[in-house]
């Protein structure tokens, strides 16, 4: 190795590039050290101690070992290197009869015990997948670490993203938390919102005569954002305390399952203070009740987001006659604003009876303000939320929506399989709000069977 590295810093008086030359030890630094390191491997994988180890381990998944086999991995530069590898097996079920089930398949514990991911190393893995959900593509994030000396095929990428997937999300309302997140004698702020994307379904029926492929639907989907948040005694963001970020393509029913599998985990019934903050949906605010009921929460308020409280006075505010004029238009629009904040709707209501005079248009407006504004009246008090330091907005959950769902899944012409979408929402979220790297370390610990959660 020093005679190659002593070549190349001579040839670099030759070509003076300093780009070519850190491009060229790179590659034989990376090749050096993966060799070292396949050695270290196979050794300790050989090691009959450590077998037993992994025995043990393999017993408790209820998998036998089936003798070495040769594999491949990838250690830094993405390229595939042999090794032999201890193959465990799942054992046979003695039972006769009944439904068969489906086989699964055997797997080198040896290498998910010692850090790999889909036989990656956990390093390369991770550089992979964040480069898959920072980047607009994954073409584009294969010559993102090509850039870096990461050779990888798109395909690999692509799986490495659905691997680490789902595996975390077998244990999503855990597995990127740390034993330091706990509600007891804290303030929480749950947010929830929906954003959009285009989901691909195959079309049913035959293929039509003449074309090669089936074709697929590209509908519009709500997929649902949650923020966990905590708060400070001034109900300000706790910096000092993670967010924690979640997106699924679940129903209702299966977002508020996620949900309460999240503040169970964080112990929120021993939280001081709990604020459920989103727009006006009913679907929302319907659950947030029972769902406090149910998980025994000392105290909690349900407050409808005051932007989306506003947007919704716009909308009112456009059945006002055209003959009051723009400026006197204004003018109403921003009282109705104070009497929103101070919670003095019926004050608006009354204005809004006395100045449409179409009666369709007047029916309509009073339709709405009642559904919406005098239905939420306890959820719309800003003014004593604000005197009680109480957050009124849902700021936190529009930022997410942007950053986890509308700057990756939204793109022009990008359509998603539910699955696929499923992985990148669950594991952008991870990334997004920080705690990629606790995510990281549970796995770790989940494949050496030492993950139960934090405490």
């Amino acid at each position: 190795m020093d005679l190659c590295v002593e070549k190349l810093l001579s040839d670099f008086s030759t070509h003076a590039d300093v780009n070519r030359l850190l491009q060229e030890l790179r590659a034989i630094v990376f090749a050096y050290l993966e060799k070292r390191i396949v050695s270290v491997i196979e050794e300790r994988l050989s090691n009959q101690v450590f077998l037993s180890t992994l025995k043990a381990v393999a017993a408790s998944r209820a998998m036998s070992f089936k003798g070495y086999k040769p594999t491949r991995i990838r250690l830094l530069s993405g390229q595939a290197l042999s090794v032999n590898s201890p193959y465990f097996a799942p054992v046979a079920s003695k039972r006769r009869g009944g439904k068969k089930r489906r086989a699964r398949t055997g797997c080198h514990l040896g290498l998910m015990y010692v850090g790999f991911i889909d036989r990656c190393s956990g390093l390369l893995a991770s550089s992979a997948v964040q480069a898959a959900l920072l980047c607009p593509s994954f073409e584009i994030a294969q010559d993102t670490l090509g850039s870096f000396g990461i050779s990888m095929d798109i395909k690999t990428i692509y799986r490495l993203c659905m691997r680490m997937g789902h595996q975390g999300i077998l244990h999503r309302h855990r597995i990127g938390l740390a034993d330091a997140d706990r509600a007891e004698k804290r303030s929480l702020l749950v947010c929830i919102d929906g954003g959009r994307l285009r989901e691909r379904s195959p079309k049913a029926g035959r293929r039509p005569a003449g074309q090669k492929r089936q074709g697929y639907h590209t509908d519009w989907r709500e997929p649902t954002q949650l923020v966990i948040q905590w708060l400070d005694e001034h109900g300000r963001k706790c910096n000092e305390t993670l967010p924690i970020y979640d997106a699924t393509m679940a129903d209702i029913d299966g977002v508020f399952q996620l949900l309460e599998s999240y503040l169970t985990q964080i112990g929120v019934g021993h939280a001081d203070f709990v604020i459920f903050c989103a727009d006006g949906a009913r679907r929302y605010w319907k659950r947030f009740t029972a769902l406090a009921q149910k998980l025994k929460i000392n105290a909690h308020a349900e407050i409808i987001d005051y932007t989306h409280a506003k947007q919704n006075l716009w909308l009112l505010a456009e059945h006002l006659p055209k003959k009051l004029g723009t400026q006197k238009q204004a003018a109403l629009l921003q009282e109705w604003k104070n009497l929103l904040w101070q919670g003095r709707l019926k004050e608006i209501y009354a204005q809004i009876r006395q100045l449409i005079n179409c009666p369709a248009k007047r029916r309509q407006a009073l339709k709405k303000f009642k559904n919406y504004f005098l239905a939420n009246s306890i959820r719309m008090q800003y003014a004593a939320f604000r005197h009680l330091q109480l957050p009124t907005g849902s700021g936190c959950v529009e930022s997410a929506i942007r950053r986890v769902i509308n700057l990756r899944l939204k793109s022009p012409g990008i359509f998603w399989k539910r699955q696929t979408a499923e992985v990148m929402l669950f594991l952008r979220s991870t990334l997004l709000c920080g705690r990629w790297h606790i995510m990281l370390n549970n796995l770790y610990r989940l494949n050496r069977g030492q993950f139960e959660g934090c405490h």
